[in-house]
C-alpha cells in the first residue's frame, strides 16, 4: 500500500519487517526489489528479483514485475518472454497487468504491432481500462490506423476527461483531416485544462 502511494521509507520498514518474518518468501522478495527499483538502487532491486525467481520461478505476478523492470532496463526481449511466461501460470488472477504491461514495453521499444495486440487482448479483460484505451488510441494513430484510433479515444474521453486524452484526441483529428473536431477538443483542453503543458508529440501542438 505504501509503494503504490510512493511513500518508499514507510514502504520499505514494513517490507523489511515481513522479510525478516519470512526471508523465504518471494512474494515479499519480489516486493523488495520493487523498492529498491523504485529508489534507483538497480543491484540490490536485480538481486531481489533473482531470489524472488528462484523462489518461484513460474509465479506469474513476479514474472509481470520483474518483466517490467527489465524492460525499462532496455531488455525487450528477455521481458516479452517473461511476460509470455507470466500468461501461462494457471494461478495467476491478474492476467491482464501482464497483457498491459507487455504492450506498453512493445510500444516502448517502437514494436507497435506487438503492442496493439497485447492491448487488444488485455482489453478483452477489462474493456474499460482508462489507461488501456489511451495506450491503444495512441498506438493505432502511430500505425496510421486513424478510424480505430478515433473509437478507441471515444471511448476514452466517454469516461472521463483529462488534459492528455483531449490532447490525443486532438492529434488523431489532425490525422484524420478533421480541423473542426481537433479544434473543439482544442478548445476543451483550454477550457478544462487551463494550466496543461503538453509534452512528448504533443508538445508542438497540443
Amino acid at each position: 500500500g505504501y509503494l503504490g502511494l510512493g511513500q518508499l521509507d514507510k514502504a520499505s520498514e514494513w517490507a523489511n519487517k515481513a522479510l525478516a518474518s519470512d526471508p523465504k518468501s518471494a512474494d515479499v522478495r519480489v516486493l523488495v526489489g520493487m523498492i529498491a527499483a523504485r529508489n534507483g538502487d538497480t543491484k540490490k532491486a536485480g538481486a531481489e528479483f533473482d531470489r524472488a525467481l528462484k523462489l518461484a520461478p513460474t509465479n506469474g505476478a513476479i514474472l509481470n514485475a520483474h518483466a517490467s523492470w527489465i524492460c525499462e532496463l532496455g531488455q525487450t526481449e528477455q521481458a516479452e518472454q517473461e511476460f509470455s511466461l507470466a500468461l501461462q501460470d494457471p494461478n495467476y488472477t491478474r492476467p491482464f497487468q501482464a497483457l498491459a504491461n507487455a504492450g506498453k514495453c512493445a510500444l516502448g521499444s517502437g514494436q507497435l504491432i506487438r503492442a496493439e495486440g497485447y492491448f487488444r487482448r488485455a482489453l478483452v479483460l477489462s474493456p474499460e481500462d482508462r489507461a488501456v484505451l489511451y495506450l491503444m488510441a495512441d498506438t493505432e494513430l502511430r500505425l496510421g490506423k486513424i478510424m480505430e484510433a478515433q473509437a478507441f479515444i471515444q471511448r476514452r474521453d466517454d469516461m472521463e476527461s483529462d488534459a492528455q486524452t483531449l490532447a490525443l484526441a486532438a492529434r488523431i483529428e489532425d490525422a484524420a483531416g478533421n480541423a473542426l473536431a481537433a479544434a473543439r477538443y482544442r478548445k476543451r483542453l483550454q477550457i478544462e485544462f487551463p494550466n496543461y503543458v503538453p509534452t512528448g508529440e504533443g508538445a508542438k501542438q497540443p
